[in-house]
């Protein structure tokens, strides 16, 4: 199996309440665990997320390209990172979950809007590995969300 990993941000066309939140996470982590994959789900009050998948590269672009890039409840969708992987960063998470400041989600995809993809040609080579190293970084020392844990 080749060791993949998929970073994507989006907009929110409304925002989640707590039990979408939670409703959401659960039927990812039942659809990570069939397909073997792990990752991370970061989201703004400003109706943001971040989020990582790790695992089968067929499994992990199939669940973005024909899943998430096509659910209603996202617009905007932009692809920050898209490459093999020597290993997994969330290899116990099947999808672990932080609640995240704009202000983070900003930082963390480097102080750029992504409205625009040209923001990531001068980082492109450098991108996969410190932005995985970033997001484990943010959510080993952040607080988690008490009802919304892995």
């Amino acid at each position: 199996m080749l060791l993949h990993h998929l970073i994507y941000e989006s907009q929110v066309t409304h925002p989640f309440t707590e039990a979408e939140l939670a409703d959401l996470l659960r039927k990812a982590r039942i659809t990570n665990e069939e397909k073997g994959l792990t990752g991370l789900l970061l989201y703004a009050q400003d109706g943001r997320f971040v989020q990582v998948l790790e695992g089968d590269v067929n499994e992990v672009h199939e669940l973005y390209f024909m899943r998430i890039s096509r659910d209603p409840r996202h617009q905007h969708l932009t692809l920050l990172a898209d490459g093999r992987l020597d290993h997994r960063r969330f290899a116990h998470w099947r999808m672990g979950y932080r609640l995240a400041t704009p202000e983070a989600l900003t930082e963390l995809t480097g102080h750029v809007s992504t409205a625009d993809a040209t923001f990531l040609l001068p980082v492109l080579p450098n991108l996969p590995s410190p932005l995985l190293d970033k997001l484990l970084d943010y959510v080993q020392y952040t607080a988690s969300h008490p009802l919304l844990k892995r």
